[in-house]
């Protein structure tokens, strides 16, 4: 991976990482890891209740976890994801499921690129980030 202009092009938007980073305290557990663990372990709840509601045509069911992982989205830093999940919110919130079940499963697919790069950036070494 290189970095440079990759903030704005990768699945995670790095000035967001870096404004997290601001928060943290000396002393304690790197707030950057934990919260992306955090994201980690509770987003695919959430991408899960959003397939379920798509595939049963629940628009508040969709609104409400579409709601919920674009605010998680957007504190780590997916904002491409954070965006798309807005758009599903959108969907249920006015009840247009027409194409739900397709955007679901691309929330999921840039899910997992969001998922691939946290992870790779929360294993390097401390002196590589």
């Amino acid at each position: 991976m290189s970095e440079g202009g990759e903030g704005l092009q990768g699945a995670i938007d790095r000035s967001v990482l870096a404004s997290l980073q601001e928060l943290q305290d000396e002393g304690e557990p790197d707030i950057v890891v934990e919260v992306a663990e955090l994201f980690i372990k509770h987003a695919p709840d959430k991408l899960l209740a959003i397939e379920k509601a798509a595939e049963n045509a629940d628009a508040k069911g969709m609104q409400i976890a579409a709601h919920s992982l674009k605010s998680s989205s957007a504190y780590i830093g997916a904002m491409r994801l954070s965006a798309m999940c807005k758009e599903l919110e959108q969907a249920g919130r006015s009840e247009a499921l027409e194409g739900a079940k397709k955007k679901a499963e691309t929330i999921k697919a840039e899910y997992e690129r969001a998922r691939n790069e946290l992870e790779s950036l929360i294993n390097k070494p401390a002196d590589a980030k």
